[in-house]
């Protein structure tokens, strides 16, 4: 009977952690967290008066791809990169749907459908000061069965032969005093030795997702993308 007893007592927990690790979450834990979260974006702008977030579309063969980034951002002083004010390293988001994907009708999404929640919103949201920036560097690694794919444009990243330019196309963004930006989608197109940037709005389909999951904050968004 004791055995019996602790059997079942034991099952009863290994239920209760996999429901705490991969079950369904209760709704108003979810509402709590999307409005805490959505507080935490609200309050953030504060750190340097306005935020900024992207995200990095790699062009590949088959269409575009996620990339995580990194973008160097420098004032634009009468018409060119401040060179002694410090740049803004701004890492690009991470989970986002890409611009053809309709909103999902699960929102739970998977490894190769990764749907945003209020945590990765408040994450990819950085903290910058008001102004116009251009971007003078951009780097975007993935991993493939076939090895570590690089995409690199500018010459700024502080190495041996760092040089200081823009970036062509579409590289600069102007921030406004208390503004949270949603950027949109970042690509670098042509070739290695010019490089080109595009810019382009979010998508309406990640706008629905973001006005779900961060309700509290989505209101107080301004959509633009780089090239404004």
């Amino acid at each position: 009977m004791k055995k019996r007893t602790f059997t079942a007592s034991a099952l009863s927990i290994v239920s209760v952690l996999l429901a705490s690790c991969g079950g369904a979450k209760d709704p108003a834990m979810i509402a709590g967290e999307r409005q805490a979260k959505s507080e935490e974006i609200l309050n953030e702008r504060k750190q340097k008066g306005a935020l900024i977030m992207t995200r990095f579309i790699y062009p590949g063969l088959f269409g575009p791809i996620r990339c995580l980034a990194d973008i160097r951002l420098r004032k634009l002083v009468a018409g060119a990169p401040d060179e002694t004010t410090p740049p803004v390293d701004l890492g690009t988001a991470a989970r986002w749907l890409l611009p053809e994907q309709a909103k999902p009708a699960d929102m739970k999404g998977d490894f190769l459908n990764p749907v945003p929640d209020a945590k990765d919103y408040e994450r990819a949201f950085q903290p910058i000061a008001p102004g116009t920036y251009v971007v003078t560097h951009a780097r975007c690694q993935m991993s493939s069965p076939n090895g570590t794919t690089t995409l690199e444009a500018g010459g700024d990243h502080g190495g041996l032969f760092s040089y200081i330019s823009a970036l062509e196309g579409a590289s600069t963004i102007t921030i406004g005093e208390g503004q949270i930006v949603d950027a949109g989608y970042f690509r670098v197109q042509g070739t290695r030795d010019h490089p080109v940037v595009v810019g382009q709005e979010a998508s309406s389909a990640e706008r629905e997702v973001m006005k779900e999951v961060i309700p509290g904050a989505y209101s107080s968004i301004t959509f633009k993308k780089f090239g404004e």
